[in-house]
């Protein structure tokens, strides 16, 4: 509980290692290049030309530049593109080749370390692209309610304005059957005349705590997910550290819980349109997939029996988070 939020609250090997990966070219072309992330924020920031005709905005974690340039193009007065990578500096070269070094400032620096008095409350507009996998990893979302905090002006707007976390439990045997068999080495009972079975247990343990991110049929969740909302113009910096979600699954048909599917829907609320970027299995694959946290013990359910769980998520100075989740079947009560 001693985190206080942003990006200094992590080690610094971690921090390098992280402006390190996204200061290459090739790891900005993967996010630019998935379609459904960069067209839903094109449409969002051009299709409510009227929150930034004219207006203050900040990029927080601007990358390649690309939302403080759709930004441009939708009428902003000036655009605070903040960069704390030395993709800052392939950032500016697209700026200026695309003729809008005139709009867009190159800020080189991490949003937490720019002076509060030479900014503050000055911006009409902050964008950004702070989402994770399971929304909160990499904690940048904690950069985002920062810089809200120190610059946005009363009244201001946030894209993303708000998101969901959405859970569901899913049936796979084949893949708990497939984790379960990378741990058959610790069954052997004479490697080099040692026996290894006593770290059996310890290794499947180790295994499942595992999350499997990768895309996944949703034919499979057994019940309608539900829904974690995170309100990204009122939530405290506490609210992204220490997350701590009850639940109830009402389940919809018969079948073996083995584990729970993860992912996130994204809202921009504009004054002319709101567009929703969901990461579900239900809609096209993105480059967050969805992330299944599978269960050691499942847990067989059938049609109307109610299953209660709980996540729970506490930031880490790693720059994610530790992940928990439990479930539990209530006992009948049987005449």
């Amino acid at each position: 509980m001693e985190l206080e939020g942003g990006i200094h609250t992590n080690t610094k090997g971690t921090v390098e290692q992280y402006f390190k990966y996204y200061s290459k070219l090739s790891n900005q072309q993967n996010m630019m290049q998935d379609s459904i992330r960069t067209s839903y924020y094109h449409d969002a920031i051009l299709k409510n030309k009227a929150d930034f005709k004219d207006k203050v905005v900040m990029d927080v974690g601007a990358g390649s530049g690309i939302l403080s340039l759709f930004a441009a193009k939708a009428g902003a007065k000036k655009v605070i593109a903040v960069e704390a990578s030395s993709a800052a500096r392939s950032a500016k070269i697209l700026i200026e080749s695309n003729g809008l070094s005139h709009i867009i400032q190159i800020m080189e620096v991490c949003v937490e370390d720019i002076n509060d008095k030479e900014l503050e409350k000055s911006v009409d507009v902050i964008v950004s692209e702070p989402l994770g996998t399971i929304l909160f990893n990499e904690r940048m979302l904690e950069s985002y309610v920062i810089a809200r905090d120190k610059f946005l002006k009363p009244g201001g707007k946030m894209y993303p304005s708000e998101a969901f976390l959405c859970v569901a439990p899913f049936y796979d045997e084949r893949l708990y059957n497939e984790q379960l068999n990378k741990t058959i080495f610790w069954n052997n009972i004479s490697f080099y005349g040692i026996n290894l079975n006593a770290l059996k247990n310890q290794a499947v343990a180790e295994k499942f705590r595992q999350p499997i991110i990768e895309s996944y049929d949703p034919q499979t969740n057994l019940a309608a997910d539900v829904r974690y909302k995170v309100d990204f113009l009122t939530c405290k910096l506490i609210d992204l550290q220490h997350i701590n979600f009850d639940f109830s699954f009402d389940i919809s048909r018969v079948g073996i819980i083995h584990g729970v599917g993860v992912w996130f829907n994204a809202c921009f609320s504009g004054s002319e349109t709101t567009l929703v970027l969901s990461t579900s299995p239900f809609s096209p694959p993105t480059h967050w997939y969805q992330t299944r946290f599978l269960l050691l013990q499942p847990i067989a359910v059938n049609p109307g029996q109610s299953v209660k769980g709980n996540i729970t998520m506490n930031a880490n100075e790693e720059q994610t988070l530790d992940v928990k989740v439990t479930l539990t079947l209530p006992e009948l009560n049987v005449c």
